[in-house]
């Protein structure tokens, strides 16, 4: 998906018609997972209410897959316009900051492109040099403006989700302005070494013709510019232009060109399929006419043009500013403006960019232009924000319609206040969304002299998250219970824990300790996340077990003490619950050891109370029984002993040792 293009918006066009009507309902771009219409929360002021604000701001937005971005914006400061950045962190817009502080004069022309993990690029015209700051992946500051090139203007950028940013701009060379390019990779920029226009010694890229640009997914960037009056494109692999430039624009049948320029740019991950749109002027059967219309760029050639602007024969009615947003795979919108009702029309664009159903996506009749601008907010999930100008009847508002994945666009939300005045978006419009399918829209609101930077934030549901499957055992009667964080880029998400159904904790961070002591036995838990937004998603219900009560123990020895003599121990194990409770309100034995002193031990399997042991040393020990149970309480019981040699046996006399009295006597022959 191409995230984070921003360019300066056209003028006006003078040139008015008739709505044709009869124009289709438009079904849009199906999620790679589940989305939905989104909640915005109340719109925030980013600077003002002030008086400096650049007229135009230049308003330009840009949100990396990840959530990370950031606007860029001119105001006043110091009696010169200079370039302001308002970070967007952790969830939030911070305060602005300027960047160009270091640089004499105004600045103008700011540009702003943000990659994953905090990458930030902002490019702008100082003094008629082009200069490019960044901040590194990780959240760091935006460093001080580096010079690209002398004699520049018209910037455009645009990065892809790898971090690979191309950077499209005019440069004069004497006898006109050159289309040049700039590429940047591994936090350093690159000149592509010569100009990418069709021919020298014109005004390409001046003008409305100013260049745009797209980097696809797959690192490879397109330039779309306005030359002697045509549409010219040009494919740049890092800092090597093609050798091929191709034309966009053309005659329908039956017309006349007179002119093209305004030209908008789109792709996906493959640089292979490219949309561009591009506003064009027709004399058809002598009637000058207005058109917004659209050529499909595969591979090197084009297929032919088409008519993204709903627009068929003759019409008083005309079309300019073209807007294009394309996601991953090619699919996306493109929007145009009715140059005399101010209806806000858009087309389809399904996978590859092929063109689909054309319609009117505002519902209310506008008596200025809308200024749409069309953002991807995920994979094909899409949106599309204007201004809505009542007329006298009312104010000027900012209002938008999101298409969650494939499915139509949905119902018009108004994102702004009247407390802020009426919306400004000829001053100022802009909006963009990360992967997960949220989005945020910025705009300019209030009477001349109180004009205010306002932002609404779109939020998707937070993802599921999950507790665990098995029952937790605890010792302690206030358990702290840990979870993990749902997907959920902006954040900051609140958590409600609920023990046994009553809601007890209300936290930010992923645990939590119970306030209040609960008893031995069986418990459940359930988390309840809430957003910004105030969408919810729940865990499953947790099991979880308390017990404070240690588990008992006894032993007893018997047997003859000494060396290589079994000795018999008994033993006494249980797991009891608190008293008066139940059995059940014990968590079980869980292990039992018997440590014979020596070195040795048994363990003892569940329901086994005799074992035996014979010590090959005399000496004193310490026989003892350590019994667990499946909260981790433990009980040790220990008996002593002394071992000793066996006592010797008594020596047998030997034979003749010994003479009693003599018996009797015998007779002599």
């Amino acid at each position: 998906m191409s995230l984070g293009g921003s360019r300066a918006r056209p003028a006006a066009r003078l040139r008015r018609g008739a709505l044709v009507a009869g124009l289709m309902c438009l079904g849009l771009a199906a999620p790679a997972a589940a989305q939905q219409q989104p909640v915005a929360t109340p719109a925030q002021t980013i600077d003002g209410p002030t008086s400096g604000l650049a007229s135009p701001a230049s308003l330009g937005l840009s949100v990396a897959r990840d959530g990370t971005g950031g606007l860029v914006y001119l105001n006043q400061a110091g009696g010169g316009t200079h370039v302001f950045v308002s970070r967007l962190a952790g969830g939030s817009f911070q305060p602005p900051v300027q960047i160009d502080a270091s640089l004499p004069g105004p600045s103008s022309q700011p540009v702003i492109a943000a990659g994953n993990g905090g990458l930030l690029l902002v490019g702008f015209v100082n003094a008629g040099v082009l200069y490019a700051a960044e901040a590194p992946p990780g959240g760091g500051a935006l460093g001080r403006p580096a010079a690209l090139a002398s004699g520049a203007a018209n910037p455009a950028i645009s990065i892809s989700n790898a971090g690979k940013a191309y950077l499209a701009f005019t440069l004069a060379d004497g006898t006109g302005t050159d289309v040049r390019a700039a590429y940047f990779w591994q936090n350093k920029w690159a000149l592509e070494p010569s100009a990418l226009n069709a021919s020298t010694g014109d005004n390409a890229g001046s003008g409305a013709g100013r260049p745009a640009v797209v980097a696809a997914g797959d690192g490879v960037g397109i330039v779309a510019w306005g030359e002697l009056g045509g549409i010219y494109t040009r494919r740049v692999w890092g800092t090597s232009p093609s050798v091929a430039v191709e034309q966009a624009d053309g005659p329908l049948p039956g017309c006349t060109e007179l002119s093209a320029d305004e030209p908008a740019v789109g792709a996906g991950g493959d640089s292979s399929y490219v949309q561009v749109a591009f506003h064009e002027q027709l004399s058809c059967a002598g009637q000058t006419s207005s058109r917004v219309l659209m050529n499909r760029l595969r591979g090197s050639a084009y297929d032919g043009l088409t008519q993204p602007d709903g627009l068929s024969g003759p019409s008083t009615d005309g079309a300019d500013d073209p807007r294009i947003a394309i996601g991953e795979y090619g699919g996306g919108l493109v929007t145009s403006q009715r140059t005399l009702t101010h209806a806000l029309v858009g087309a389809e664009l399904n996978d590859n960019g092929s063109l689909g159903a054309t319609g009117q996506l505002d519902t209310a009749p506008g008596t200025s232009p809308p200024w749409g601008v069309p953002a991807m907010a995920g994979l094909y999930s899409h949106l599309v924000a204007w201004q809505q100008d009542p007329g006298s009847t009312g104010t000027p508002e900012i209002r938008l319609r999101y298409a969650p994945g494939r499915d139509p666009l949905g119902p018009e939300v108004v994102l702004s206040s009247p407390v802020q005045g009426p919306a400004a978006a000829g001053q100022g419009l802009a909006a963009a969304g990360d992967s997960y399918g949220d989005a945020a829209v910025v705009w300019v609101q209030g009477s001349a002299g109180a004009e205010q930077i306002m932002a609404a934030q779109l939020y998707q549901p937070p993802g599921g998250f999950a507790v665990p499957a098995r029952r937790q055992y605890v010792r302690t009667s206030r358990p702290t219970l840990t979870w993990p964080a749902p997907r959920e880029p902006w954040g900051p998400v609140h958590f409600a824990l609920s023990l046994d159904g009553v809601m007890v904790v209300h936290t930010d961070a992923t645990s939590a300790q119970s306030p209040t002591p609960i008893g031995d036995g069986p418990h459940s838990y359930q988390l309840t996340a809430t957003n910004p937004a105030g969408q919810q998603s729940q865990s499953g219900v947790g099991s979880l077990f308390v017990d404070t009560t240690p588990p008992v123990a006894g032993l007893t020895l018997s047997g003859v003490k000494e060396i290589k003599r079994r000795i018999q121990a008994r033993l006494a194990y249980g797991d009891l619950p608190p008293s008066g409770q139940p059995s059940t309100y014990a968590s079980g034995v869980a292990s039992v050891t018997l440590r014979w002193g020596d070195g040795t031990q048994s363990q003892i399997k569940r329901g086994v109370t005799r074992v035996a042991h014979s010590y090959a040393r005399p000496g004193h020990y310490s026989v003892t029984i350590t019994v667990s149970d499946k909260a981790g309480n433990i009980t040790r019981a220990t008996v002593k002993l002394k071992i000793k040699k066996p006592k010797p046996k008594p020596k047998p006399g030997k034979p003749g040792s010994h003479h009693g009295p003599r018996q009797g006597g015998g007779a002599r022959a």
